[in-house]
């Protein structure tokens, strides 16, 4: 007999694993698990009832909101502080120690057109918000550093800012910078 052969096929129909280890006896563990889950109590015992809760809830208490005029009329103050801050940018030249800034572009205009599209569907028939776009639209050319620096501009920047504060006047009223401060409101508690 070859033994030889009888003891390879024996190693290519049985898995290594199982000649060298032996199989886990899960019983223990099985049994420690049911013995940890088991209840305390007899069954004779009553389970401990818990308090009923309540489904029944108090409404939320109604909070006061803007109206659509107070709401219009706060981001009117908020356009018109925005205008005054463009309007002394101008003033100086679109120049800031000095050396050109690029804000209208980057800050001002982004401002100018998130609140005149917030602005247009509160206030439908007022023509300033569209004015406004276009103005910025028209303006954005003239306040690159590119252009700042070129000084082809520098005699318009002043008349831009006189426009900025034309804005300003006709959304609150008034040239006024007090016009731009919210009005004092006593809250209710």
């Amino acid at each position: 007999m070859n033994w030889v052969a009888v003891i390879t096929n024996i190693i290519d129909h049985i898995p290594i694993e199982r000649a060298l280890f032996h199989p886990r006896d899960n019983t223990k563990a099985l049994e420690d698990f049911i013995a940890s889950t088991k209840q305390t109590r007899s069954s004779k015992e009553a389970p401990v009832s818990e308090k009923p809760t309540s489904t029944i809830t108090r409404p939320a208490p109604q909070l006061e909101r803007p109206t659509t005029e107070e709401t219009t009329a706060q981001l009117k103050r908020r356009l018109a502080k925005e205008c005054y801050k463009t309007e002394l940018d101008l003033a100086n030249g679109l120049l800031i120690n000095g050396k050109p800034c690029d804000c209208l572009n980057d800050k001002h205009a982004l401002f100018f057109e998130s609140i005149c599209e917030e602005l247009t569907p509160l206030d439908p028939q007022n023509p300033i918000y569209r004015e406004i776009l276009d103005w910025v639209k028209a303006a954005l050319p003239k306040a690159t550093a590119e252009a700042i620096s070129s000084g082809r501009y520098d005699a318009e920047y002043p008349l831009m800012a006189s426009q900025m504060r034309d804005f300003r006047k006709r959304l609150t009223g008034s040239t006024s910078r007090l016009a731009m401060i919210e009005p004092k409101v006593a809250r209710q508690v």
